[in-house]
């Protein structure tokens, strides 16, 4: 990786603005004027580095690499809070509104950079590969095409975003928040940011709904029914009614869901579900199991468990007990 990716870094706001470097424990922090940043690097594999981290301004803010950009290298991110743009010389500018953004962007020696909206709780984590490291995986499963043309030279540079998956989400949040220290940390990283490119990759495999496929009125109506499924976790509405409140046909609907979020309405509820009942046990609710499981829309216990042991990998009793009441 080169020394300008990983070293130097430059944040600007219209009140402060600084130049800095990793320190040796790979993280970087700025405070002044208003201006609050983070960011944290790891090598997880030859090839393969993790960027990771967030912040906030009153008025908003810039994050740019200095120094020249590696021709080839790919990076792979999440935007896991705020809002603002992306920018990369040659490519049409990238904006993201909503939390669940993926973005995929090639360096080719250019300049590179994300404008943070004022006030946005600015959140993302980010995979940066060599070309060794995805000529390796391409040999072994092959890449997606739109990745192996820009890497071999067939296409332009690329900067595109689309909708990621909850999981994928989920996952992204998990390396914001790790839940090992010491000589675990490196091992969990490693696991959680393969999984994390397993899905970009397969998210830039797959076929996605075209924006113009859906107007400007429906996209706002299909918001609009996000905002009513996330209303009434407790007893949502079916998704016939949902459709019919917002004036979409369920298909409509779903399409939409699956453009701005990447996922269907059943798949979204569910990880809204759980991400609500995993906010209750952080924040120290004082219920029952079976008070929070009808919270989230659970009549049983059992069906609540088996749902969080599949997105967490632990059930809410053990989440509370490890990561709640110590």
């Amino acid at each position: 990786m080169s020394r300008g990716t990983r070293g130097s870094w430059a944040f600007a706001s219209n009140k402060a603005g600084a130049t800095e470097v990793f320190d040796q424990d790979g993280r970087i922090a700025v405070e002044k004027a208003g201006l609050s940043v983070r960011m944290d690097h790891a090598v997880i594999r030859e090839g393969v580095s993790l960027f990771s981290g967030g912040g906030i301004s009153p008025h908003g803010y810039s994050v740019s690499p200095l120094g020249d950009m590696p021709s080839s290298n790919l990076v792979l991110g999440c935007m896991v809070g705020g809002s603002g743009v992306i920018h990369a010389e040659g490519n049409d500018s990238q904006r993201w509104r909503l939390p669940g953004q993926m973005y995929a962007v090639s360096l080719s020696e250019r300049k590179l950079s994300y404008d943070i909206d004022g006030n946005a709780d600015y959140q993302s984590v980010a995979l940066m590969l060599t070309p060794d490291a995805l000529e390796a995986m391409g040999s072994q499963d092959g890449l997606p095409r739109v990745v192996d043309a820009v890497l071999n030279g067939r296409a332009d540079p690329m900067l595109l975003m689309r909708a990621m998956a909850p999981g994928a989400v989920r996952v992204a949040q998990e390396l914001m928040t790790p839940i090992y220290q010491g000589a675990m940390l490196h091992l969990y990283q490693e696991g959680k940011a393969l999984e994390l490119l397993a899905m970009q990759l397969d998210m830039l495999a797959g076929e996605m709904p075209d924006a113009d496929q859906l107007s400007a009125r429906e996209l706002m109506r299909v918001r609009e029914a996000r905002e009513r499924l996330l209303a009434n976790l407790r007893e949502p509405e079916s998704l016939t009614a949902l459709a019919g409140a917002v004036g979409l046909s369920t298909r409509r609907l779903n399409l939409g869901f699956r453009l701005l979020f990447g996922t269907t309405v059943f798949d979204y509820l569910l990880e809204a579900r759980m991400a609500a009942a995993r906010r209750m046990l952080d924040e120290g609710a004082e219920m029952s199991l079976k008070q929070l499981a009808w919270t989230v829309g659970y009549n049983q216990v059992s069906n609540f468990s088996t749902a969080f042991r599949r997105r967490f990998g632990v059930s809410p009793g053990v989440y509370r007990r490890e990561h709640v009441e110590d």
